[in-house]
């Protein structure tokens, strides 16, 4: 099974904000997810969204089972942060009404962003129940503070 692909310039750009959060510059919702290579064991770094709802954080993946899922998956815990400080979570990954409902959430806060705006079908618009035809096309997870 190989891992979802990127759009093309997704990998480009986000070498922008790797490169400022790595510097520790705050960066919004933005943030970096190191997880450990599934097979190398080696830590693999990467920019996300995360999102805040219900008093609870979330990361989704519009672009479908993209590398630091398939990690996530095999592993269940990762470490998020900038600059030197990072923690560790751990990652439970969510299915049903409430992966509709978090899906509907994302949509609605970072639609503004191309390519988010483009990897969903369903809109704002359609409410959460919209989102079902393309649940499975995108991983979601509540983060889960470990020690």
């Amino acid at each position: 099974m190989n891992a979802a692909a990127l759009p093309a310039g997704v990998e480009r750009v986000s070498r922008i904000p790797y490169r400022l959060l790595s510097w520790g510059v705050p960066m919004g919702p933005l943030t970096l997810l190191r997880t450990q290579g599934r097979r190398t064991g080696l830590p693999r770094t990467v920019p996300v969204v995360t999102l805040r709802h219900a008093d609870l954080d979330w990361l989704v993946s519009p672009f479908g089972a993209t590398q630091w899922v398939r990690n996530i998956r095999a592993n269940g815990r990762a470490e998020l942060g900038r600059g030197h400080w990072f923690r560790t979570v751990g990652l439970v990954e969510v299915d049903g009404e409430t992966k509709l409902d978090v899906l509907h959430r994302y949509r609605r806060a970072f639609g503004f962003i191309p390519f988010v705006r483009h990897a969903f079908d369903a809109t704002p618009g359609d409410g959460p129940s919209g989102f079902r035809t393309e649940a499975d096309r995108h991983p979601v997870f509540l983060l889960q503070p470990r020690g």
